[in-house]
This record gives structure tokens, C-alpha cells and sequence, in this order.
């Protein structure tokens, strides 16, 4: 009788405990994607696109680097999808997120998830702020772009270049439950560029 009344309450709480833990395991995964694809985005090989191989993959003696947004793919083994999408306006964000611009403009803004948007996926967020001028700012990878604002990724200059990853992610507690709740984690990283 006792363990029945007990029973419930201390499973609760072994599966609380062990949800967060896979949520601070998360969250650190993605802190670490976020900086590595920072890292990678500020490296003028990944000028020319965030999804394809960059150019170093053409040289004499090529380099063994992925696509950029492949380091997103790090939450990958624990079921997390990722989603990327350029953009179909230069000063526009993809279409599953919308940006408010910082009160400074040489400093990131916010970003917020849209609508729709699917549990235990990682959106990716990749822009320059500080872009050359003639350019909006910040300045959004948008291929349709590219005739009327020169290269469609990233412009030189030494520019500053924003990667943030969002994860929406849904506890499995709240799932066996049938709550709705979502937690959104965020993780940014800054790099001036080196060309």
C-alpha cells in the first residue's frame, strides 16, 4: 500500500531528473554547434554558400571540410532534426523565424520561432551584421540575390558574422504526459570574418 502511494510520485521524479539531463545535454551540444559553425562561417572557403562544400574541397590537395550547416547535425544522435533554409529577401530572415534588429545596429538582434514550427528540431539562423555598404543590415544568405547584391552568402570586409541555433524541444516527461509544453533553447555566437 505504501510503495502504491509512493510508487507514482518517485517515478515522477526519476523521470524529471533524467529529462533534465538530456536537456542540459542539449543545450550544451548545441552551444558547441553553435560556436563551431561560427567558427567555420568566418573562414572565406564558406563565402560562396552554407550548404555546399566550401572551396577549399577544389584544391590541388583538398581540404576534408563539410557543408557548414553539417555542424548543426551534432544533435543528430539524439533525435534532433535540423532545418535550414536561405532566404528569399536579402534583408529577410528564413522563413521560420522573425528578427528584431538591436537598438545598436552593430550588434545582434532577436530572433523568435514562427508559428508551426516543429518540437525537437534545431533551426538555423546564419546572417552578417555590419555588412558593406549598399547592403541591408543585417544582411541574410539569399541565392536570388545574388546578381543585384554581388555575393549571396557573405560580403568581405572583415564583417561580423551571427550563427543561432534554435531548439525547440519537447520534454519526453511532458510527451508520456500529453502536455504541450516546449522549452526553446538558443545558443549565438559572433565572429568577425577573416576576408
Amino acid at each position: 500500500m505504501e510503495f502504491a502511494l509512493i510508487a507514482p510520485v518517485l517515478l515522477l521524479i526519476i523521470g524529471a531528473t533524467v529529462d533534465m539531463g538530456r536537456g542540459l545535454l542539449l543545450y550544451s551540444l548545441l552551444e558547441g554547434a553553435s560556436r563551431d559553425t561560427a567558427r567555420q562561417a568566418a573562414l572565406v572557403y564558406y563565402s560562396g554558400s552554407n550548404t555546399l562544400a566550401p572551396d577549399c574541397t577544389a584544391l590541388a590537395t583538398p581540404c576534408s571540410l563539410n557543408p557548414l550547416i553539417n555542424s548543426a547535425h551534432l544533435l543528430d544522435p539524439l533525435g534532433a532534426q535540423v532545418v535550414y533554409q536561405d532566404s528569399t529577401a536579402i534583408s529577410a530572415a528564413p522563413s521560420y523565424g522573425t528578427f528584431t534588429a538591436n537598438a545598436d545596429p552593430t550588434q545582434p538582434g532577436t530572433i523568435a520561432l514562427a508559428g508551426g514550427t516543429t518540437n525537437n528540431t534545431v533551426y538555423v539562423f546564419i546572417y552578417e551584421i555590419d555588412s558593406a555598404a549598399g547592403n541591408p543590415n543585417p544582411r541574410w544568405s539569399c541565392p536570388t540575390c545574388g546578381a543585384v547584391n554581388g555575393a549571396y552568402v557573405r560580403t568581405s570586409g572583415h564583417q561580423r558574422v551571427v550563427v543561432d541555433l534554435k531548439l525547440k524541444w519537447q520534454p519526453v516527461l511532458a510527451r508520456l504526459l500529453g502536455l504541450p509544453s516546449t522549452i526553446t533553447f538558443d545558443s549565438q555566437s559572433v565572429l568577425r570574418m577573416e576576408f
